[in-house]
């Protein structure tokens, strides 16, 4: 089977040599034809128009009814932001009263750190004081105030949706694979893509911004909701029927406790996604932490970014440690205090500080004689590199450029679609069948008629140029670290950091040092996507089944023979999910990229978000979800293949 593919991927290489050739340019076979071309973005366009603008028995248009949610998610928002930053005021200009002063930071910040000692120990009332420190220091504690009263609002209703579409979805066994499929296609559409119909719908402002997050975090629980279910009901469904519990009490009482731990991930997922979305959802309004990234990246202040982006990261971690303890249910300390006596505690506290910032204003507001700034050290490390190491840099660029990007990019841009469907179409029934082969094959033709060949061509270009060099220094590296305990504990961590970094953060350190174009977007795809390749190569090395070292020791192979035909193959299977993944995440952060300056699908996106087009956006979106389509097919078809046999050894060795 390998051979016959490689020979006929081969001849199509040849077919579409001989084409680019012999066909006179614009032929059909080479370029679709625009009187072929399917306006999807007209067509969605058209939906919206009708969704927006059609009257619903005398209460109004679609766009009026959807504008009378808004004021359910910013009341609760404003309030919130009036109670952590803001305070409550009556009257406008001189006539402006403080009717009761923002929380202290002070008080929240010992609200904070004792509720996180209650629930986590040390450990955790630690990292909520650094996490409270390093806001203040910095000077970010307004923002981040404004983001979590956003968050406050977001998260909860992320996971009680997310938690009742699960359970819905799980007793539901007839549109459980639809529904699932059609959230896992949901994720691969770039978020862009579904911020412009919710703009339309709903306007700008902080509305859209969480409906935005909810939409994004919302798939992941969802499904591990139905996943937690499904193992709870296989191990404890015969016991709730054998005690005489009806189909409710089944759910509340027995199913749901059992899921906990997968829902604990779900909620995991949750936090974090949903931090990761400030950013985008400050395009439309928002304000706090992702607002000052945004402000950061368009002045091309690299400190300020850093230190807003940082702050998202250890607010995330922060919220989602102490999530996950409490969600246990388990005292770690105050144990003497119930919880009654806790919160009270607690409130008297914080009503305390609070009244008393009212006396001493700098319980009011932290000291700005204290606020540092990382901007002044950056700016002169991006001036010292570029005074010093400027003709490296741009030297590495312009030979990358002239000798792989362009003629790559050349390459790619002039592939006959009739050819490119044929190859992903014969690709597919290698991997997968005759039902893979003729889907993908068509996710790829419906590209091609959607008129937007030539810029998902440009697409699959810097993606594969930054996914390539990110598995050829990330695999081996996770190789490395797999093999050594020392590396691992010092490239684990870094990898660890990396991941939890917003994407918007990647963009500032390669702007001030590349400038604009495909190569600085080339570089923030590496840095954002070679995590999932260090770490599951360094996964997959480390868990190879000691008996195959040991046969191969017992054989008498050398290191590197043990590395290529034993540890190697055995750990093919998470190698090839991590790369998957890797391209996954090299498609998310293309479509950020371009912001400085592409001009691929994320190009796209942007545009129609700018000219509130949300057919051209969704259209847009959609080619992105077909390419990740396909690629997670395919590089995925080929982990299911390699582990087949793994699992049939595992197996047989079991038996013996």
């Amino acid at each position: 089977m390998r051979y016959r593919g490689i020979a006929l991927l081969t001849a199509l290489a040849l077919v579409a040599l001989a084409m680019q050739r012999g066909l006179a340019e614009g032929h059909w076979a080479l370029t679709w034809p625009q009187g072929w071309q399917l306006p999807f973005a007209d067509w969605l366009n058209a939906v919206f128009r009708f969704l927006s603008e059609f009257e619903f028995a005398g209460s109004g248009t679609g766009r009026d009814l959807t504008r009378l949610a808004v004021p359910l998610f910013e009341m609760p928002t404003d309030l919130l932001s009036n109670l952590f930053f803001e305070g409550f005021t009556s009257g406008f200009g001189a006539n402006k009263q403080v009717l009761f002063p923002p929380l202290s930071w002070l008080a929240l910040t010992v609200g904070v750190v004792l509720s996180c000692y209650r629930v986590g120990g040390v450990k955790l009332a630690t990292l909520g004081a650094a996490t409270a420190a390093y806001l203040l220091v910095f000077g970010l504690w307004s923002s981040a105030m404004l983001t979590m009263a956003q968050l406050a609002v977001a998260v909860p209703i992320g996971l009680v949706v997310g938690l009742l579409m699960g359970v819905w979805v799980w007793r539901s066994p007839r549109i459980r694979p639809g529904v699932l499929l059609a959230l896992d296609q949901l994720q691969t559409i770039p978020i862009f893509a579904y911020l412009v119909p919710v703009v339309v719908f709903f306007g700008l402002g902080v509305a859209p911004a969480i409906i935005v997050t909810v939409i994004f975090a919302l798939p992941t629980m969802v499904r591990t909701t139905v996943v937690g279910l499904e193992e709870a009901a296989r191990t404890t469904g015969e016991l709730a029927v054998s005690i005489g519990c009806n189909k409710r009490q089944a759910l509340w009482k027995v199913v749901l406790p059992t899921a906990q731990d997968m829902l604990r991930v779900g909620l995991n997922q949750v936090v974090m996604l949903s931090f990761s979305s400030v950013i985008i959802a400050s395009l439309v309004g928002a304000g706090g932490l992702g607002y000052d990234v945004l402000v950061a990246l368009r002045r091309l202040a690299i400190g300020r970014g850093l230190e807003a982006g940082f702050a998202i990261t250890l607010m995330a971690i922060t919220l989602n440690s102490f999530l996950q303890h409490y969600s246990t249910g388990r005292v770690a300390g105050l144990a003497a205090l119930g919880s009654r006596q806790f919160l009270a505690l607690i409130g008297a506290l914080v009503l305390g500080l609070t009244l008393l910032s009212l006396v001493l204003p700098w319980l009011a507001v932290f000291p700005e004689q204290l606020v540092l700034s990382t901007g002044p050290f950056f700016d002169n490390v991006i001036e010292w590199v570029n005074l010093n190491l400027y003709s490296i840099t741009d030297g590495v660029k312009t030979a990358l450029l002239i000798y792989l990007f362009l003629p790559l990019k050349h390459l790619l841009t002039s592939l006959p679609w009739l050819v490119v469907v044929l190859a992903v179409t014969i690709a597919g029934y290698l991997v997968g069948g005759v039902k893979r082969g003729l889907f993908l094959g068509g996710l790829t033709l419906l590209i091609a008629a959607s008129g937007l060949w030539h810029k998902a061509m440009l697409t699959v270009y810097l993606c594969a140029v930054a996914v390539s060099f990110s598995a050829l220094v990330g695999i081996p590296t996770g190789i490395w670290a797999g093999r050594s305990r020392n590396v691992a504990r010092i490239v684990m961590p870094i990898i660890d950091t990396l991941q939890t970094l917003p994407a918007f953060v990647y963009l500032i350190p390669a702007i001030m040092l590349f400038g604009t174009g495909d190569f600085p977007s080339f570089v923030a795809i590496v840095a954002y996507s070679i995590s999932p390749a260090i770490r599951y190569a360094e996964l997959g090395i480390r868990t190879v089944p000691e008996h195959l070292r040991e046969a191969g020791v017992q054989f008498g192979c050398r290191p590197f023979q043990r590395l290529w035909m034993i540890e190697l193959p055995a750990a093919a299977p998470q190698i090839l999910l991590g790369l998957n993944r890797t391209i996954m995440l090299g498609l998310s952060m293309l479509i950020v990229t371009a912001l400085i300056g592409t001009d691929d699908l994320g190009q796209e996106t942007v545009t129609a978000l700018a000219k509130v087009d949300a057919g051209r956006g969704l259209a847009a979106g959609f080619a992105v979800a077909f390419i990740a389509i396909i690629a997670d097919r395919l590089v995925g078809g080929l982990a299911e293949r390699k582990s087949q046999p793994q699992r049939a050894g595992m197996t047989a060795a079991g038996a013996d």
